[in-house]
Order: C-alpha cells, then structure tokens, then sequence
C-alpha cells in the first residue's frame, strides 16, 4: 500500500463505543489505519458513494433495522467492500447469519482487543481481494470458455456451426421434435464448380464465396434455423418445425439468393450457383453422416439435372449406367422408409454340454441383388451409403432381439462397422438400445466389430470401444484371425470377447497346419484374458478339437444356418 493509510468507515450508533473503538485501532495500528464513524447507515452509504474505504465495521446492534438487513443493504450498494461486523453477543444467532449474507468477519465487543481488532481487518481486506481476484479470474475463464465452445462448434471462416455444432443442435432439436410431434428437414447445399473457383482464382477468392454464400443463406432462413458447413463447398441447414413442402420452398428461396446477383470483386465478376438438395426426416436419425447419406442423392440428382436447381431425390431414375441400377434405386427408396431389412439368427454355445449362451442376431437386406450382407455393403460403400445401411440393420436386430423366441437371459450379439461406431456419437448410439442395458451392470448385448474392416492403426477406435464398455455393452473383435495386425487391435483394443474367423476353423480336422496354427492363436487369446468364440463350427470333429484346445464357446453351421 506504501504510505497510503488502511480506511476503516465504522458504522455504530452508539457514540461511546465507536470513540472506544476508535482509540484501540489508534494504539494497535499507530499511522497504518485511519477510522471514520458514522451512527447513521444512509449516511454511511453516501461516504461509500463519495470516498474509497478499504473497509467496513459494522454493528449488528441497529436502532431502526437488524445488522442483518443493513448489511444485506450494504451488499448491494457495494459489494467490493469487506465487512467485519461487531456484536454485543457472540452467542447471537445474527452473528452467522451476517457471516451468511457476506461479511467477511465478525468480533465480540466484550473481547476485543487492539491486535485481534487489527488482525480481523486485515484479514477481511485479504480475503475480499482473494475473492474478487477469484471473481475475475473466473470471469475470465467463463469467457475463454465460450471462445474455446465457439471454435469447437463453428466453422471460423463463415462463422456457421461445424460438424460438432450441427450434431448438438440436431440432438436438440430431435428431443424436441419428439416431445412437441414437430417435423424436421434437412436441405444441403453444394456449390457448383467450386474447384474451378479456386483452381483460377486462388483459395482466397474462394473463401470469399464461401462467406458471402452463407451470409444469404442466413438472410434467407429464420434465427431458428441451424445453418454448418460440413466440407469444403457443402453446406447442411436443419429446418425445424418444418414441413417437406415448406423446406422445399426455403431451399429454392436459398438457390435463388445465392445466383441472383454477381459478387463483384477488385478484377473479376463471379457468378456463383448451387444445387441443393431435400430431405424430410420423419423417423429417427442418429449422426449427422446418416442424414448425409441420403440428402447427397437428392443434391446428385440436381447436379445430373444441369446444376442450379433444387431436387427431393424422388426423380432419380435415369436409364444406362450400372446393370444393377434398378435395384440400387428400389433400394434407396426402402431407405428412405426404413423399413427394408430384416434379421437372422445363430445361436451361440457352451461347447462343454451344447447349451445355449446367446444368440448373434445377422441382418439381410431386402430380396433381391442386395439381400446377402457381402452385396449389401458392397453398394452402400459405393454410393456412400454405409453409415445409414449399418444403422438401419443395427436397428433391425435390436428391434427382434425382444422377439419372445429367444430367451431372456442370452446374451444378443450384433455387427457394426468400425466407420459406423467413428462417425456416430456414442450416447446418441446408446438411445437404440433398450434401456435395460444401459448400465455397466447388465451386459446382455455385445458389439461385433470385423478385424478385416480396421483400417490401418486401430488406436483411432480404442476411445470409442471404451465408451461403449463404460455404457454396459460388451465388445468383440470378429473375424480374427493370424498375423500381427490381430495381435495388435486385440493388445490396443482390449475386448471382452475374441471371435476366431470360421476360415480358420473350418477343415481343422483335416488339417494339422491349421490345427497348430489355432492352437498358438488359443494360448494367446487366453493369455489376454479375453472370452474365446469359435466360428464356423461344422462337424462333430472340429467341435471335439475345440473343446481338447480350451475353447469354451461356438457357433457354426453344425447346430444349423442362420434362420
């Protein structure tokens, strides 16, 4: 403070005492501390209002109102200076009840000292500059905060959300749409040759485009609306509380805002144009990748059109191109209505006595060119399709593993791809599952995921397979077999469960090769301490070499095919 004297405004009715008061702080604090009294509050407010005190003293015993409802009072004509308040008894319950209402201390009259008079000054300045300090820092934290929500919720360039935002916004807006029956439509925008844009003019006009392009389409729609960038040149909006036929109109509104006039630039005029696409979201969606899937055929489908245009996806049949086209087109409207897959079943075994454990629940597809899974997922990936097609056959299974055929207590296995489990928020997976299992305590189900689908490095799913255990589900790696690649995923990815792939189960009876092959695979799998599952089982002599290995479960063709 250097030679800057403490100010102390005491408020105290009672003449005598404050001229007591007054002459111990003298004598305990010499020049350091200088006192100023008061009897009357109102008075005392305006000496805070004109003058800086470092702080207050303040009665409790008050002629006209309690030391409680002054202070109170005080608190909120200024609340950053600290308070001791006196008391004439400190067994009065007003003590900590002013302590409660933002005093910093208190002290007994019938005690008070010079140096514990000194001392509770100095501490409730001390504390009060703790705590405003405290105050600020948290202000300043909250506000770093909300910069750091913003980055990770929208695009910097064009100020939209980004992938992560429109995820958010779409679970709300799901929730609500679910509790209030409202409609939900999603309309994505691709500009058209934007590579030429950039590859002529340089990433900075195109950046330019980009702004200007979201900048209409926010002029365009209601402050309701969600509006992200999810790519390059790609733009998804999520129209709530809208209907097909309104979001069909919104969208054309938008094609047109965007090409109605020129950006004119320093040394060039670009006329830029869109095509955009419509989607109505009647059932439930659960990433942002499964609405794409389907809403990216509505906007190809404006692209083979000639660009500039608004399209629903429903005029997509075009003769030529691929053999199986037709069926791609029936397939893609089964999509839509969710409604084409059915489920499968194998039982899963105890191999000791051939008692039922569970079941793997398998999906098909709907009759025709894409009813095998192999066929299925074939074209999904092609016309990228495969997040939607997973879900929807995840779906599927869940939704027949009720079926009163199976009993209650076996475990229910189902199949997702590892892109499907990246691409789709855990929690928003979690909600297709009934709700019994959400909870570490009842693992009933099981997520199969296929070793041969991993891409590279596993590490990238380590996260997601934990979330999914933390959440009571258990996890398994599929189709396992040799090398060092299923080694690794099994070390990284500690599953609960191992599954041996049928191809190296199959033929083991015959095959010495094979047999010691598996043998090696069994000592390691145990050694992880995960659960072992033998696929592929088809005779009694696999079986009974399984069971000589230690392999305590099966499944296979030998107890029948999937029905």
């Amino acid at each position: 403070m250097g030679d800057r004297k403490t100010k102390v405004l005491l408020i105290d009715h009672n003449a005598g005492q404050a001229q007591a008061l007054r002459k111990v702080l003298q004598e305990a604090a010499g020049k350091e501390f200088s006192m100023e009294w008061t009897e009357k509050f109102n008075a005392g407010m305006e000496m805070l209002g004109e003058d800086k005190f470092d702080v207050v003293l303040l009665s409790l015993s008050m002629p006209d109102k309690s030391g409680v409802e002054v202070l109170k009072e005080l608190r909120k004509f200024d609340n950053s200076v600290p308070v001791v308040v006196l008391s004439d008894d400190p067994r009065d319950t007003a003590v900590t009840d002013a302590v409660n209402s933002g005093a910093q201390d208190w002290l007994a009259r019938e005690s008070l000292d010079g140096g514990r008079l000194l001392q509770s000054l100095r501490y409730a300045i001390d504390l009060k500059r703790a705590e405003l300090a405290l105050n600020e820092a948290s202000t300043r934290l909250e506000a770093a905060t909300s910069r750091l929500e913003a980055l990770a919720h929208n695009d910097p360039l064009t100020e939209c959300l980004n992938v992560a935002g429109l995820e958010k916004s779409l679970q709300n807006e799901f929730e609500r749409a679910q509790r209030g029956g409202g409609a939900l439509v999603a309309v994505l925008l691709d500009c058209d040759d934007f590579d030429r844009i950039n590859a002529q003019l340089g990433h900075g006009v195109g950046d330019v485009v980009l702004k200007e392009i979201s900048k209409r389409m926010k002029e365009t729609v209601r402050p309701t609306d969600h509006i992200a960038r999810i790519g390059s040149d790609e733009f998804l909006l999520l129209l709530p509380d809208t209907r097909f036929a309104e979001g069909m109109l919104v969208a054309e509104k938008i094609r047109l805002s965007v090409a109605e006039s020129p950006l004119r630039l320093a040394s060039e005029t670009i006329r830029v144009t869109a095509s955009l696409g419509v989607l109505a979201l009647p059932y439930e969606f659960c990433s942002i990748e499964e609405i794409l899937s389907l809403v990216r055929l509505a906007v190809r489908e404006s692209k083979l059109l000639g660009k500039n245009r608004v399209s629903s996806g429903e005029k997509h049949k075009r003769p030529g191109h691929q053999p199986d086209r037709d069926a791609l087109e029936e397939l893609t409207e089964k999509l839509r209505k969710g409604d084409c897959f059915r489920a499968v079943s194998m039982p899963i075994l105890h191999l000791p006595d051939e008692k039922l454990v569970g079941y793997e629940i398998l999906s098909r597809g709907p009759k025709g060119a894409f009813e095998m899974p192999d066929d299925l997922f074939r074209v999904s990936v092609e016309y990228n399709l495969l997040t939607i097609v997973d879900l929807r056959c995840l779906k599927t299974c869940l939704t027949a593993s009720a079926d009163d055929k199976f009993e209650k207590q076996a475990r229910v296995h189902v199949n997702l791809f590892p892109s499907t489990i990246i691409d789709t928020p855990i929690d928003r997976l979690m909600t297709l599952f009934p709700e019994d299992t959400n909870g570490p305590a009842n693992q009933k189900y099981c997520v199969e995921i296929s070793e041969q689908q991993f891409i590279g490095d596993p590490t990238y799913l380590r996260d997601h397979v934990h979330e999914l255990t933390k959440n009571g589900v258990l996890v398994a790696i599929d189709d396992v077999g040799f090398g060092r690649s299923s080694l690794e995923s099994l070390i990284i990815l500690e599953p609960d469960i191992v599954k041996i792939d049928r191809k190296y189960v199959s033929g083991i009876a015959q095959e010495p090769t094979k047999e010691r092959l598996l043998r090696r695979l069994v000592k390691v799998v145990n050694a992880l301490g995960s659960e072992l599952i033998a696929e592929g089982i088809e005779c009694r002599e696999e079986l009974e070499l399984l069971l000589d290995m230690g392999v305590t479960y099966g499944q296979g063709w030998y107890w029948g095919k999937p029905s």
